[in-house]
């Protein structure tokens, strides 16, 4: 018979990368996390996890497991989350999801300023856009904050409501000793195909599409010396004078020896925007919708 522990553990396999950090992560001992992983693996037949010197990884199966009962642990945790602060606090739990550039640059503003009067705890999950869409048509986000290329939207769905905050331009990221940054005006990426360039690590992210596209009507593949998705690392490395990159502005960092320009070539942005449920929402939704509205038109001005 399935247990939620079996799944509950499968999970902390996936996040933690070894059967002692899942116990650790589920504070039971580490036979029990064994003890769970191979009732479930006995039960469907197939290996979830390979085991190795170094930690452990789930197989093709196992992650195709979790994503099916990820939403599920999503809407458990979630109940427990509310019934525990109705219980302790008398308050509802606001959970909002967000990429890593929109939390730390447009979220602790607006959600201050959203909150204001209201004895509310904010709960925020960081992921990237698709995992997040999945959370907030699951139920385990009240709302979240993504971004996407431009006209995408329509695939989330009749159930969904995502509305455009701002656009996001691309700009090229180059050490401050480059020789293209120490030209004036945009930057022609033609000149940059002998460069070594920082990627992220899926296939999904719109800044990769958008340089494989536009290096590729000019001729040349970008070669790829570097995959991160930490924009504090892709700036590091660049300003080490190892890559150049393709980085959304919202995505720009202070503090490094280098410089963002624009390109020569139309590159286009990415879209961010703001996703929830079709239907009636919790009032916080929105007013934390207007707050980000607002810090997108002051980012609109000139």
């Amino acid at each position: 018979m399935l247990d939620l522990r079996q799944f509950q553990v499968l999970r902390a396999v996936a996040s933690s990368g070894s059967l002692a950090g899942a116990a650790r992560e589920l504070h039971y001992g580490q036979p029990t996390i064994s003890y769970h992983l191979a009732a479930l693996e006995a039960h469907l037949g197939v290996k979830l996890v390979e085991r190795g010197p170094t930690g452990a990884v789930l197989t093709d199966v196992g992650t195709m497991v979790l994503e099916h009962a990820g939403a599920v642990l999503d809407r458990i945790d979630a109940v427990e989350a509310d019934v525990e602060a109705r219980a302790k606090h008398g308050v509802s739990t606001l959970r909002i999801g967000a990429f890593h550039s929109a939390a730390s640059r447009l979220l602790p503003q607006a959600v201050r300023d959203a909150a204001i009067g209201s004895d509310v705890r904010i709960e925020l999950i960081e992921a990237e856009p698709l995992d997040l869409v999945a959370r907030v048509r699951a139920g385990s986000l009240h709302c979240a904050v993504i971004y996407d290329v431009g006209g995408a939207g329509a695939r989330y769905g009749a159930d969904m409501r995502a509305e455009t905050l701002f656009d996001d331009p691309y700009r090229v990221l180059l050490p401050a000793s480059h020789p293209q940054a120490r030209a004036a005006g945009p930057v022609d990426i033609e000149l940059l195909a002998d460069d070594g360039w920082i990627v992220s690590r899926g296939s999904y992210d719109p800044s990769d599409q958008t340089l494989f596209a536009t290096c590729q009507s000019l001729g040349f593949r970008p070669r790829t010396v570097l995959r991160t998705d930490d924009y504090g690392v892709v700036h590091g490395f660049v300003a080490a004078g190892t890559a150049v990159a393709l980085v959304p502005e919202l995505a720009l960092e202070a503090g490094y020896d280098v410089v963002a320009r624009p390109a020569v070539q139309v590159l286009g942005s990415r879209s961010v925007r703001f996703l929830a449920p079709q239907g009636t929402q919790p009032a916080l939704v929105g007013r934390l919708r207007e707050e980000l509205h607002r810090a997108a038109a002051i980012r609109k001005m000139p």
